[in-house]
């Protein structure tokens, strides 16, 4: 039965407190994201039994998720029909709380330091091939593949305050070449081949200013706080700076000023910071060893819980841990026990239980936590719903972190050794046998413990006690035929993780060669986004289809898309149903790809892509 995002839309709006207590409204690939006025008006327990939401967290500062995965494109067009433009009015300005600015700090890193994941995760697989590499075809560590290949792996590290630069550059609005050329100037090999040369006093002279002899490779935090400060001096060079002038100024005056904080104040106080926060965690290691790795998990059990992707603010501790022994046994292994143990919990759950529904959300989330290292679908889907499991969760992985902690477990890269896929890499360029089979107990005792608390506590799936009718509804064949003109594209191609992920169904794409946009399919159009880059068409087989245009909508502007369809017209196969201005949109470097959703691809049998049609079969 095919989602009533509008029911759902208004349910949600009801249980937050209506229109008049929301603040801000926006979304991420799997969250509605609002900011309310008064949370003492949020129904918690209320939204979390709205059909299609598997979770809700309500944070201080008034910020609201609710999690409802693949869908939340659609709902959020319908949802911000119904709450309309939100902005912030004026409020009484407060005093943060610590643990609010504690909050805001980790979600801030977070949001930096998740678009590096990629690059992290290749290096982890690059690591793993090195291994078979050598241990599999006898290759030494002088052959010329495996040289390149660590080149390339070590460079994702050397390299990372540039990627971080970038990322740190979109997140604070500022240039991003420019903050790039400010981390390749601290990586820059004379500035290097000065450090090692040294001098009496450890310090040199920058306009006169005295300058630490430190190197930066794989150096975080003080590329982000430059890049913050570089964020405030660029606004405030656009104020002073003639605009006959500022274009070839502006960059120049920016880089010549922040060249001079960076070395003398934001590169010193940063690995002054990030070297407390390192020796903090290396107290736990001489003093405690055993017990750091469960005191992190207790605390993402408990106060983590209020901080959702705080854990990637702690991605640069891992890589600091590497550059200095080689390997990281801390924020790994508590990932590990994070994904491993959710995963092995949701393959007992979707073993044990009878309902339908149950198991189709518990097998998915087993295989995405055990070999992709995506826990929140077990989170969200599961141990949320059926809190007992939850308790389940968090003891057996308590107690694996405790073996992890006790027998002194290491992961041999920085990043990504916390699924079953990355094994390999307990075991390290040195070939550390008895680390590695330390990691394979600790996988044996994750399924051990969670298999004797999932099988041995009793609980049921919501839906057992309180199940609506089973639709009875056979879809019908329907072939989706291409939304534009152009170069077709496979959904793997396609330069946006959700779509080429099918976070949101099935889908492909078109390179449009002209601004004429089509209707997939015969249907009545069912909404159009407020920002026109979307609109969904309800086919007459009862496919549910979205035509997505561009890749970056927050860039559109008014008269960027013009749609030539009102909700409730009747469309046909081929027929316009918005034409887009490409030369306003290639003027904002906005990507132009036109794409076709299968919303409800899981309600069909088989969908492929046949002669540059997808095509679902019921």
């Amino acid at each position: 039965m095919a989602t009533n995002f509008k029911q759902m839309a208004s349910d949600i709006l009801i249980n937050v407190g209506g229109k008049d207590n929301l603040t801000n409204i926006n979304h991420c690939a799997t969250r509605l994201r609002l900011v309310v006025k008064d949370t003492n008006k949020v129904d918690k327990k209320a939204l979390g039994k709205i059909k299609g939401v598997l979770g809700v967290e309500v944070m201080d500062g008034g910020s609201v998720q609710v999690i409802v995965g693949q869908i939340i494109e659609s709902l959020y067009q319908e949802f911000e029909a119904l709450a309309g433009s939100v902005t912030s009015g004026p409020q009484e300005k407060e005093k943060k709380k610590i643990k609010t600015l504690f909050v805001d700090f980790l979600q801030l890193m977070a949001g930096i330091m998740s678009p590096v994941i990629p690059a992290l995760l290749c290096a982890s697989f690059i690591a793993i091939v090195l291994l078979i590499l050598q241990m599999g075809f006898g290759l030494t560590t002088d052959h010329p593949t495996i040289k390149i290949l660590n080149n390339l792996e070590q460079s994702v590290f050397y390299f990372l305050p540039v990627f971080v630069a970038y990322t740190s550059a979109k997140k604070f609005n500022t240039e991003p070449v420019l903050a790039m050329l400010l981390a390749c100037f601290l990586l820059y090999p004379d500035w290097v081949t000065m450090v090692n040369a040294g001098s009496a006093t450890g310090y040199t002279q920058y306009f006169g200013l005295p300058v630490l002899l430190i190197t930066y490779n794989g150096s975080v935090l003080q590329i982000i706080l430059s890049v913050w400060i570089m964020s405030k001096l660029d606004k405030l060079l656009v104020r002073i700076i003639p605009e006959v002038i500022r274009h070839f100024l502006k960059p120049a005056v920016l880089i010549i000023i922040m060249s001079i904080i960076i070395l003398t104040v934001t590169g010193p106080l940063g690995g002054l910071l990030q070297n407390y926060i390192y020796a903090f965690i290396d107290f736990f290691r001489t003093n405690i060893p055993w017990f750091a790795v469960p005191a992190i998990y207790l605390f993402a059990m408990t106060v983590g819980m209020f901080c959702p992707g705080f854990h990637l603010a702690l991605v640069p501790i891992a890589a600091l841990s590497y550059a200095q022994l080689g390997y990281d046994d801390f924020i790994n292994l508590w990932f590990f026990a994070g994904t491993t143990v959710p995963g092995f919990t949701a393959l007992w759950v979707a073993i044990k239980c009878k309902n339908v529904e149950c198991r189709n959300v518990a097998f998915p989330a087993a295989v995405s936590a055990l070999f992709g290292g995506i826990s929140e679908p077990t989170t969200y889907g599961i141990l949320y719903k059926v809190p007992k499991l939850f308790f389940c969760n968090a003891i057996s992985g308590f107690i694996v972190t405790l073996y992890l902690g006790i027998m002194g477990v290491k992961a041999y890269c920085a990043y990504g050794a916390y699924y079953l896929t990355n094994i390999l890499l307990f075991l390290g360029p040195e070939k550390d046998y008895h680390n590695f089979y330390l990691a394979l107990g600790a996988v044996a005792l994750a399924a051990a413990t969670t298999f004797v608390t999932v099988m041995f506590t009793k609980w049921t799936w919501p839906e057992d006690e309180d199940s609506e009718e089973v639709s009875n509804t056979v879809m019908k064949d329907v072939a989706l035929s291409a939304p534009a003109h152009g170069a077709y594209i496979v959904q793997e191609n396609i330069e946006d993780p959700t779509m080429s992920k099918g976070y949101l169904g099935k889908t492909y794409a078109v390179k449009p060669s002209g601004g004429e946009v089509f209707s997939p399919v015969n249907g009545v159009i069912n909404s159009v986004a407020p920002t026109k880059h979307a609109i969904t068409i309800l086919s007459d087989e009862g496919a549910e289809v979205m035509v997505h245009m561009t890749l970056d909508s927050m860039k559109l502007e008014d008269g960027d898309i013009d749609v030539k369809v009102n909700v409730g017209d009747r469309v046909a196969t081929g027929q316009t149903i918005a034409v887009m201005d490409l030369d306003k949109i290639h003027a904002k470097s906005i990507n132009d790809t036109v794409i076709a959703i299968l919303l409800n691809t899981a309600s069909y049998r088989v969908v492929s892509v046949e002669n540059g049609q997808l095509v679902a079969q019921g």
